[in-house]
């Protein structure tokens, strides 16, 4: 989902203070604004009613000016598919009255207004609301790991938006470039060449299955006097990978890692990140300090190893658990009802704590929608969460699909066939197609499939 970050080069309440300015409504009707423009976010203004007799407009608000299908981002790393093939910018959207490409910095309920600073320009503004929707997502948790943030972008990489998979794709690449230097030894192409993977979670094991077959497929055949080098290690601090998923399903995914010669290392936490200097190596060079007091030296390291607040969140005077905002069954945030909303990953519903995934949220933001806009009272009816299974894809035509709890998790459950290997797979695609918005990506997506398939995956680095 979407991050948001202060700026903190200058001093920030003497700014608010004096370079605040209020940004008018373009309509007399209540104005809904939205934070965010991930799965809760976008889908709120997708599904916001056009043909309604209420007056309502919706303004969003979000540092990122589209939305990403996140599921696809792995593919995208590798070169798999291309990063537009899995965006939909927010202003095609017609119920978008306006977009601020901007980070909220402060929120006050009792005047109901939302304060934000521009993105490019750094002008701080202020916007009123009606009723407010927050949908800022998470981030990704270091742990507070040494040198995990610090090194982020460097040689560790996050994988949670477009930007992240650019750089972990250009990074790939530029790894193989240098290895491929007569003039680098083979103790450095060793180095250069050890990709760490750090999170169990279905982004890890699917960013893994995308990373093995782009070294398989491609780097080897456009690298071969590289493939004695090349490792991959996926550390997860668990007891397994794929935690929610079935036991059976957990068992396939980690003995088809280890087939692949995936070094899978469950039970174990990355707890440093240290930088060092070799005087046979010609690059600095960074290790992997673990919880067994192994070490791993690495070229690249992507960490996806769990979810923290954002920095709005973080600050507001509501009540939360384990730092999610707490809703009612209605989504309304407690204290705020009829005026302020919550959903996705930033929020959990009072006694009945949902999974932060794509599909709670773009169900919370189907239900919400007509709320906001005022076609339906905001208390008619409990938001209740349909599972739809989980699903991973594993590469090579493998994948799975988890359909032991597919309903609603606090009533029946509707059981479904779990499913592994080529259908898994088929399902995955599949389901994921379908899901996309525009005509245009549903004709992209299964080009670049065909292209990777036909031609190989791009490795151009620019």
């Amino acid at each position: 989902m979407i991050s948001y970050f202060s700026h903190t080069s200058f001093r920030r309440s003497a700014f608010l203070q004096t370079r605040q300015f209020v940004v008018q409504s373009r309509s007399d009707g209540p104005r809904v604004v939205v934070l965010g423009s991930g799965w809760g976010g976008f889908n709120i203004a997708s599904s916001f009613p056009m043909d309604s007799h209420s007056s309502a407009t919706l303004e969003l608000i979000s540092p990122s000016n589209h939305f990403t299908f996140t599921p696809l981002i792995p593919s995208t790393a590798v070169g798999t598919l291309e990063f537009r093939a899995i965006q939909e910018c927010v202003r095609t959207l017609p119920s978008v009255k306006q977009y601020y490409q901007a980070k909220c910095e402060e929120i006050d309920f009792e005047a109901q207004t939302v304060t934000c600073c521009g993105l490019w320009d750094k002008e701080i503004f202020t916007i009123p609301y009606d009723k407010l929707v927050l949908a800022q997502g998470v981030k990704t948790n270091t742990f507070n790991t040494p040198n995990v943030a610090e090194r982020e972008g460097i040689e560790v990489f996050f994988l949670k938006n477009l930007h992240h998979a650019r750089g972990i794709r250009n990074r790939t690449i530029e790894m193989f470039e240098i290895a491929a230097l007569p003039d680098t030894s083979h103790k450095e192409r060793k180095r250069l060449l050890s990709f760490i993977i750090v999170g169990g979670g279905p982004t890890s094991c699917e960013y893994a299955s995308e990373l093995h077959d782009f070294l398989t497929h491609d780097l080897i055949r456009l690298y071969p006097d590289l493939s004695e080098y090349v490792s991959i290690t996926l550390i997860e601090a668990g007891p397994s990978l794929l935690g929610p998923f079935e036991a059976n399903l957990r068992g396939y995914v980690e003995r088809l890692f280890r087939r692949r010669n995936i070094d899978v290392r469950t039970g174990i936490a990355v707890t440093a990140v240290e930088p060092f200097r070799d005087p046979t190596y010609k690059h600095e060079a960074s290790k992997a300090i673990l919880s067994d007091g192994k070490e791993i030296e690495f070229g690249t390291m992507v960490w996806s190893a769990g979810l923290e607040p954002v920095k709005i969140t973080a600050k507001l005077d509501v009540e939360k658990s384990q730092g999610r905002i707490v809703t009612d069954k209605y989504l309304r945030v407690k204290g705020q009802e009829g005026k302020v909303w919550a959903i996705g990953d930033c929020s959990t519903i009072e006694g009945g704590a949902l999974p932060q995934l794509a599909q709670v949220a773009q169900q919370q933001a189907k239900y919400l929608a007509p709320v906001v806009a005022g076609e339906k009272g905001e208390t008619d009816k409990p938001f209740s969460f349909f599972s739809l299974g989980s699903m991973a894809s594993l590469g090579d035509g493998k994948g799975i699909y988890d359909g032991s709890h597919v309903g609603n998790p606090h009533g029946l459950e509707g059981m479904l066939p779990n499913l592994k290997g080529l259908a898994a797979w088929m399902a995955w695609r599949s389901a994921y197609w379908g899901k996309q918005v525009s005509t245009a990506n549903k004709l992209l997506i299964p080009m670049y499939w065909f292209k990777s398939w036909a031609f190989g995956r791009d490795i151009s680095r620019f």
